[in-house]
């Protein structure tokens, strides 16, 4: 029994719909993960600037 052209729109239609939200997935765990990473990288900057610091020799730029 030959495929019918409906139904061989509806199986490109249903294939184009699947690869579509699974490409959405993906880029979106990717974009996640990056974001995720950059917080903790901000994280450990604004830990690295806590405490009590003694200036030794300030900076005087001359112009």
């Amino acid at each position: 029994m030959p495929i019918g052209h409906l139904a061989k729109i509806g199986i490109g239609w249903g294939i184009i719909t699947v690869a579509g939200i699974g490409g959405f997935v993906y880029s979106k765990r990717y974009v996640d993960k990056n974001r995720y990473e950059n917080m903790k990288i901000r994280e450990r900057m604004r830990k690295s600037n806590e405490g009590e610091y003694t200036v030794e020799s300030p900076r005087r730029y001359e112009a």
